[in-house]
């Protein structure tokens, strides 16, 4: 027997305090009233019957006004955020006037079925011997490499980070040049809980806010991580792509993170949730350890950077690599080898943190004019860069560090990149922002045909709102690819 046709609209207006209120009416029926499920983190909690009159409604030409609902939730644990409402027997899912935007705003997916529980914690971890071990092959890696004029400027990486690592670094250069590696380790562990980690991860503000929220406000910080997932879930094709044209919305993100996590862990066959390098970083809880959306962004790009080379196990080049995520994952998932450019007390920072969280795998500082032994993680100090640089990769990757760099600091880059890859990967948002008095954000599209870039795509990320990602083809390299 075929479905009778409905026309739904309908709103949940409260969720809060607990209650539930709202409407449903199906245009084409004014007469039909209909029994509501009222759900939490997706599981139904009871049922309320849409049939009490609303003088508004009435007013409004919604037939009679006999449309309302109210629903008293029973004793438990049911946040806000978690609630939603949908008609018994139908695929209509009411729609939230309730004003809860704290965590709906800015996320990629719908929370019209709700959200699942957040699990919002801290990460905890004491230094123990290995990480005093780490400080001091780092100090003494880095006097070797680090020594000379080029290697000691903390500066130079342009508009944002100029002030960042000049002003925000020095403790930790101390230390670096200091004999005593326990105290390094401990600067190390506390990192993100300083301002040394600012723009990097996490930094001294977001932890203190973070530590200052109210439970509510602790799971609305990690709501965009958990949104992150349903996206990369989505991105590897584990769920299906939200259609709101479909009325087809909310299914991926009312599925619990950990649920998430354990099933694009199956599809990759590697643990995506690092092990604890740090105290006092906030995310995901998952058991013992923490997920942070720096975590999902960075295993997105090392995914994109290796399905974008063409390659079976590309060795990837990354300009900027915050903590080593990325480099992590890349190898994870196949990649032969792995260089990061960045800045002398970054890259630091990247030693300690991937030495740590990716045991297994060779972390060595280099020279650029040395070539590469091809194993594990290099690391190249910015400063050092030059036209007789060493570098042979399969592409080059770079997230969120060019545009803070300025456009003169871009165009170093620029000029010379197309020699060690024939092809840039590049996930970027595109504000041109002023930057205090050191000038604007850079575009990098607008950069790179200047250098005689070719733009193979272009499309918005999977994961990230106001980021673009481009793939391009450098000249030197166009006519093999």
């Amino acid at each position: 027997m075929r479905k009778r046709q409905r026309e739904f609209s309908g709103y949940i207006d409260r969720a809060s305090g607990g209650r539930v209120s709202g409407w449903v009416y199906d245009r084409l029926r004014t007469r039909d009233r209909f029994d509501v499920e009222i759900c939490s983190a997706g599981a139904i909690i009871g049922v309320a019957r849409a049939d009490a009159l609303r003088e508004d409604l009435a007013q409004a030409g919604f037939g009679d006004g006999r449309y309302g609902f109210h629903f008293d939730l029973p004793d438990g644990d049911y946040p806000d955020e978690t609630l939603a409402a949908r008609v018994r027997g139908e695929g209509f899912w009411l729609l939230d006037s309730s004003g809860r935007g704290t965590f709906a705003d800015g996320l990629i997916n719908a929370t019209r079925r709700g959200l699942p529980r957040l699990e919002a914690t801290l990460s905890l971890r004491a230094v123990d011997d290995r990480d005093v071990e780490i400080a001091a092959e780092l100090q003494s890696a880095w006097t070797r490499h680090a020594g000379g004029a080029g290697g000691r400027q903390l500066g130079g990486g342009g508009a944002m980070w100029t002030d960042i690592v000049s002003n925000r670094h020095r403790p930790l250069l101390g230390l670096l040049d200091g004999g005593d590696p326990r105290a390094l380790a401990q600067c190390l562990v506390d990192v993100q809980k300083s301002s040394a980690a600012t723009g990097l991860e996490q930094g001294v503000r977001a932890y203190q806010d973070f530590l200052a929220a109210s439970p509510e406000g602790r799971r609305a910080a990690v709501a965009p991580f958990h949104d992150m997932l349903a996206s990369l879930a989505q991105y590897i094709g584990l769920a299906r792509v939200e259609c709101a044209e479909q009325d087809y919305v909310g299914e991926t993100l009312v599925a619990s993170s950990r649920r998430l996590v354990a099933e694009i862990e199956d599809a990759l066959g590697f643990s995506i949730t690092p092990p604890a390098v740090f105290d006092g970083l906030y995310g995901l809880g998952m058991g013992e350890n923490v997920l942070h959306g720096r975590d999902i962004q960075a295993l997105y790009l090392a995914m994109r950077a290796i399905e974008a080379s063409g390659v079976a196990r590309p060795k990837i080049c990354e300009i900027g690599g915050g903590f080593g995520k990325a480099a992590r994952y890349a190898l994870l998932a196949g990649a032969r080898h792995y260089t990061i450019v960045d800045l002398p007390t970054v890259a630091a920072m990247q030693f300690f943190a991937l030495r740590r969280a990716l045991p297994e795998a060779p972390v060595q500082f280099r020279h650029p004019r040395e070539p590469s032994r091809g194993e594990g993680v290099d690391l190249v100090l910015a400063p050092q860069i030059d036209d007789t640089t060493v570098i042979d990769s399969d592409i080059i990757v770079n997230c969120d560090s060019f545009p803070e760099m300025g456009d003169a600091v871009c165009r170093s880059y620029f000029a010379r990149i197309g020699r060690w890859a024939p092809l840039l990967l590049s996930v970027n948002q595109e504000a041109n922002r002023e930057v205090d008095a050191s000038g604007r954000q850079s575009v990098v599209g607008a950069l790179l045909p200047d250098y005689g870039f070719r733009r193979r795509y272009r499309f918005r990320s999977w994961i990230r709102r106001g980021y673009a990602e481009e793939l391009w083809a450098a000249p030197e390299r166009d006519a093999d690819a």
